[in-house]
């Protein structure tokens, strides 16, 4: 029992630390593209590293994730999907200004009996798109696709497999939770672990099954 507990504590440990470097390193990153144009391709960086360790959890299990590279990596993802992830970002931005400025509407006019209707179609909208927001990045790390391509597989897969995305929405939505009860956990896991959970669980389910994997 206790080499077992011991085991586990390691790889506890191990992956608390590698997702405090990821974080560090999105911030950084991030602030290198001077916010605005360096948040979607640290986003996009730190689930294609993300990537790179579950592949490597299914070739080598024993084998923890190195750190030695991680910087390197990490920037070289940023370079090669900075346009193609602030292509993406710039449209889910859009869609959640829209939906915002549409809720934003239907609260402030007297719309009469259509007014609860419209409110609760935003809602289900807002949730729709929340999980196409979580499901979509680790999309965009396995597939060379564009953003309205990716897009489309992410609503497909929340459509065809409600299960897997309403477990990683759901999953995302209980970390963000709990940033909300403890402050203290988003300086340091900050997008590293919901995006890591929302990876697993795609991971898990076979949606990113090796076989569809395609060239790093």
């Amino acid at each position: 029992m206790r080499p077992a507990f011991l085991d586990w504590y390691q790889r506890l440990g191990r992956l608390g630390l590698r997702l405090l470097c990821l974080h560090l390193l999105w911030l950084a990153w991030t602030l290198r593209g001077g916010v605005v144009l360096g948040v979607f391709p640290a986003t996009a960086a730190l689930h294609g590293v993300l990537r790179d360790d579950a592949r490597t959890a299914i070739a080598h299990p024993e084998e923890p994730p190195a750190l030695a590279g991680l910087r390197a990596r990490f920037g070289e993802l940023w370079k090669r999907e900075f346009a193609a992830a602030n292509r993406l970002g710039a449209v889910l931005a859009l869609c959640w200004a829209f939906l915002l400025v549409d809720r934003r509407v239907v609260e402030h006019l007297d719309l009469g009996a259509a007014g609860p209707l419209l409110a609760g179609g935003l809602t289900v909208a807002g949730v729709v798109l929340g999980v196409v927001t979580v499901l979509v990045w680790p999309l965009q790390s396995h597939f060379e696709e564009g953003a309205g391509a990716l897009l489309r597989r992410a609503l497909v897969l929340t459509a065809g497999r409600p299960a897997t995305a309403a477990l990683a929405g759901a999953g995302v939505g209980v970390l963000l939770c709990a940033y909300y009860l403890v402050p203290g956990l988003i300086p340091v896991f900050g997008l590293a672990a919901p995006a890591a959970l929302a990876t697993a669980v795609l991971w898990r389910s076979g949606v990113l099954a090796p076989r569809a994997l395609v060239s790093a």
